[in-house]
């Protein structure tokens, strides 16, 4: 077993906010790393881009990362509320998403006349029994 040092994207600061957190995690290799980070609780979930570094670190800095992180504020709280009440997050770290979380849809006329067409043909195939 190796240790390593995640950076990730944690949320619970805002919409469409993010704030960069370390944790630090005893694992086989950087992948699985990555991934047990990527299922913990406070981590962007949703975003393909949620662990931005994986390092191995040495045991004593481990050591030390997990006392940092169990003083840290943000680690303790338990919801949005608490958080805000007594001043987890330093507001000043918070960065915005740089992109768009929801796809855009498609709004090439070429593309819903195609599918319109698909759909009338499908639709007569039904009506006449022919599938």
């Amino acid at each position: 077993m190796r240790y390593f040092k995640v950076s990730a994207k944690c949320g619970h600061v805002g919409r469409h906010c993010y704030i960069i957190k370390d944790f630090y995690i005893v694992a086989n290799d950087g992948k699985e790393a990555a991934f047990k980070v990527r299922h913990l609780p406070r981590v962007k979930h949703d975003r393909k881009d949620a662990i931005l570094s994986v390092e191995a670190i040495a045991k004593d800095e481990y050591l030390e990362g997990k006392a940092l992180q169990a003083k840290d504020m943000y680690f303790r709280v338990h919801s949005s509320t608490e958080q805000r009440q007594c001043g987890a997050v330093d507001y000043d770290l918070v960065l915005p998403e740089t992109e768009a979380t929801k796809h855009q849809k498609c709004k090439n006329p070429i593309y819903y006349h195609k599918l319109a067409r698909m759909i009338r043909k499908d639709i007569q195939r039904r009506l006449t029994g022919e599938f």
